[in-house]
């Protein structure tokens, strides 16, 4: 790349820096080359991973090989592999405890949270280089406040 940028023409003496505008070339290169190259590599193997998957649950592979017995075996434990048990927390006892639980347990609150986190990037994105003493004093206030 160092020896690309400093070329001149044909049979000429090479000269520091003088063909800079080929680093753009390189940066281009690397970049649909390579990370293109690889999400298309990786993209053709999950689809066929998929296609493969389908056919499994389709059941056109397996069940040529199995009997009746194992076929309705493979069947129950899809069905229960598929389930997860759901265990209800019980409610505290205390007033004070009881009020923190119904608070997180809100779909509300979820809500709340995800907007804080949002923000809290939101701000943490204003950040800029020769900001005024105002302006950090006010960010780092704000993140503050996110912190607690």
């Amino acid at each position: 790349m160092a020896d690309a940028t400093d070329t001149k023409e044909v049979d000429l003496q090479p000269e520091y820096e003088l063909n800079v505008y080929i680093l753009i070339y390189f940066v281009l290169f690397i970049v649909f080359g390579s990370f293109f190259i690889l999400n298309l590599f990786i993209g053709v193997i999950i689809d066929n991973f998929n296609q493969q998957k389908r056919m499994l649950r389709a059941g056109d592979s397996l069940e040529l090989f199995m009997t009746d017995s194992q076929k309705n075996y493979f069947y129950a434990m899809r069905k229960i592999g598929g389930r997860r048990p759901t265990k209800a927390l019980p409610r505290p006892r205390f007033a004070f405890a009881r009020f923190l639980f119904d608070l997180t347990t809100n779909h509300k609150f979820d809500i709340f949270i995800m907007i804080c986190i949002v923000l809290n990037m939101f701000f943490m994105c204003l950040e800029h280089y020769k900001q005024s003493y105002t302006y950090d004093l006010v960010l780092k206030y704000i993140n503050y406040v996110f912190i607690a």
